[in-house]
């Protein structure tokens, strides 16, 4: 594991083939200051299999268990997540990456992406915020953006409440506010897709993330107030 190697990981599933070629030539060309890179494709179980692949799942397994496989493969201890359907920002990354260092200690910069909804997916956008921040008690402008940098030995411990699907990014930046670990955001430009549509379903999609939210949020909110009645127990069993 190196401490200055930051593990660029990007999943794909049923991506053009062209999208994630031009995203890993203009890689080659960025410059992180005095860090070397290491770029980890993930290709999710893809009809026809994207030859650019460093891992490949031979089913889909969903876009949490895309990035998991990325994060254990990686050797860096810096991780870094953007999607491979060309939305992202070559340059944006950038920015998050120079964010994440000036903000020492941060333990995770997070993509906000303003993004301009309207009817039910911005109310559906919001009830799912509002009900991070309430168990979080930190307002989060973009609870599942896919670009993100984080510490890889912090993400390693909750690995197994981790959802596999697309709330992967949900549950992390829940679990880590809530445990109180230091969380930022940057705010981000996305492009619309240029080919391919989304995967994500507005309904089931959104059901499963919010009773995921109120899953995790009572689990770790729990276990914080059992830490802190702990020594309180100890001194009336004395």
């Amino acid at each position: 594991m190196s401490d200055h190697l930051i593990s660029l990981v990007i999943p794909v599933r049923d991506e053009a083939p062209e999208v994630v070629k031009a995203l890993l030539d203009q890689l080659t060309v960025v410059h992180f200051p005095s860090y070397m890179r290491e770029i980890i494709v993930v290709d999710d179980g893809s009809q026809t299999p994207c030859p650019y692949a460093t891992l490949s799942h031979p089913t889909a397994q969903g876009y949490g268990a895309t990035i998991k496989s990325g994060i254990l493969h990686a050797k860096g201890e810096l991780i870094a997540t953007l999607d491979g359907d060309g939305q992202h920002t070559l340059h944006d990354l950038q920015r998050l990456l120079d964010f994440f260092i000036y903000f020492q200690p941060l333990d995770m910069a997070v993509g906000d992406r303003r993004i301009k909804d309207a009817g039910v997916r911005l109310w559906g956008r919001k009830c799912l915020n509002w009900t991070a921040t309430l168990f979080a008690g930190k307002w989060i402008p973009d609870l599942n953006s896919g670009m993100r940098i984080f510490r890889r030995s912090v993400v390693l411990g909750y690995l197994p409440i981790l959802s596999d699907q697309f709330s992967f990014t949900t549950s992390l930046t829940l679990s880590m506010l809530t445990d109180g670990y230091h969380v930022d955001f940057l705010p981000i430009k996305v492009h619309s897709r240029t080919v391919g549509v989304s995967k994500v379903s507005l309904w089931q999609d959104g059901w499963r993330t919010l009773k995921l939210i109120v899953w995790i949020g009572v689990a770790l909110r729990t276990r914080r107030l059992r830490q802190w009645l702990r020594p309180t127990w100890q001194w009336a069993r004395a």
